[in-house]
């Protein structure tokens, strides 16, 4: 939602080892002391992530940040979609900063609001069922605020499950009275919730933009409870059963927890599957000596091993899996966005129109309305 382009960076920032970036930066933050609010996402690097006020998932982190009054600047450590709802969720006076512009995230990219707009109807001509969509956190403010106007709501990973229940129920009974879910834009995540729900497979049918009507007939249209957008993460589809299979044979007794946005497949054949912050919450409850396999991404992996040094922790497959967008923010882009800020100087804000904005906010609000699960989802 921003036409601002990266600036290339001075050699100076480029030419810097670790250790200088380090210093400099920790100054730059004592020196903007409260008017400054660094968020870093999970999946951040431990380099960057030391110097976040705040760690955690987006939404949590563009909800601390719009708590925190004091700071004039928010500099998310993130990838752009994160700092789009940091930015509709803050103040009109606060600032909201992106290291790196080239931080985008390619499953938001996977949908754009005019193709959203004419698969909605595309949809309402195919089935007289009322359809509300569902849109995922990972997708753009322009989404966000087509939903909200559409009656849908927004969702995370976390309360994914409780959002669609909201969306099923009957208006009389405090839902949106929908008879379909048209679910935006990771088709894993409204599989794996519909199959949480008590769903089959079968009660799904996957919309793909590229091809006419979705490639959907009016009779699958008609069948569907779950109408899945075509869009996944690229670093979930990296996990594959085997790798299951294969950390099971290796490590007797290890328990294998996944993202939502992994495949059916994978999910089916874990012991359960969460939200980064449900996959957290579950490892610090576990118990020493206790192994765990995790489907998520590397950074996250990694930390928690360093965290939990009792137990045994590993990425699920023998690679790493790493989000390259999110790596995109380093010390030398995060130097630079400090640098600019403690001379007055305002550079990669993030700054989603008004009226965009305006209607985002109200498919976020519905959504925060609607409480998360604690807990992992079994696969049992």
């Amino acid at each position: 939602m921003t036409e601002a382009q990266q600036q290339i960076l001075a050699d100076e920032y480029l030419a810097m080892d670790g250790a200088e970036l380090q210093r400099r930066i920790a100054a730059r933050k004592r020196r903007l002391g409260e008017r400054l609010c660094i968020l870093g996402h999970h999946y951040q690097r431990d380099e960057v992530i030391q110097f976040a006020d705040f760690t955690g998932d987006s939404l949590k982190l563009s909800q601390l940040a719009a708590g925190r009054a004091q700071a004039s600047y928010i500099v998310f450590c993130g990838v752009h979609f994160m700092a789009e709802s940091a930015d509709i969720l803050s103040s009109d006076e606060q600032v909201v900063c992106l290291p790196n512009m080239q931080a985008g995230c390619a499953m938001a990219d996977m949908a754009d609001a005019a193709d959203v707009q004419a698969a909605m109807e595309e949809l309402t001509a195919m089935t007289a069922d009322r359809v509300i969509p569902v849109t995922y956190v990972n997708s753009t403010a322009a989404i966000k605020a087509l939903t909200a106007r559409a009656g849908g709501a927004c969702c995370t990973s976390s309360n994914a499950r409780n959002v669609f229940a909201w969306a099923l129920r009957p208006q009389a009974d405090g839902g949106a009275g929908g008879r379909k879910i048209f679910a935006i834009p990771d088709e894993h995540l409204g599989r794996n919730t519909a199959v949480a729900m008590g769903y089959s497979p079968e009660d799904c049918a996957v919309y793909d933009p590229d091809i006419a009507g979705g490639g959907l007939s009016a009779e699958a249209a008609r069948r569907a409870t779950f109408i899945l957008w075509k869009g996944y993460c690229y670093v979930h589809q990296l996990f594959k059963p085997e790798h299951v299979e294969k950390v099971r044979a290796k490590h007797a007794g290890i328990r294998v927890i996944v993202h939502p946005e992994c495949t059916r497949e994978v999910v089916a054949l874990a012991d359960a599957s969460g939200s980064t912050e449900q996959i957290i919450r579950a490892v610090e409850a576990g118990q020493p000596g206790s192994k765990w396999a995790i489907g998520t991404e590397s950074n996250l992996v990694n930390r928690l091993a360093k965290q939990h040094p009792d137990m045994f922790i590993r990425v699920l497959s023998a690679a790493p899996s790493i989000c390259v967008q999110m790596a995109r923010i380093d010390l030398p882009h995060l130097l630079w966005v400090l640098d600019n800020l403690a001379s007055g100087n305002v550079v990669n804000r993030i700054s989603v129109p008004a009226d965009v904005a305006a209607d985002a906010r109200a498919g976020l609000k519905r959504m925060i309305e609607i409480k998360a699960a604690k807990d992992l989802t079994s696969s049992d």
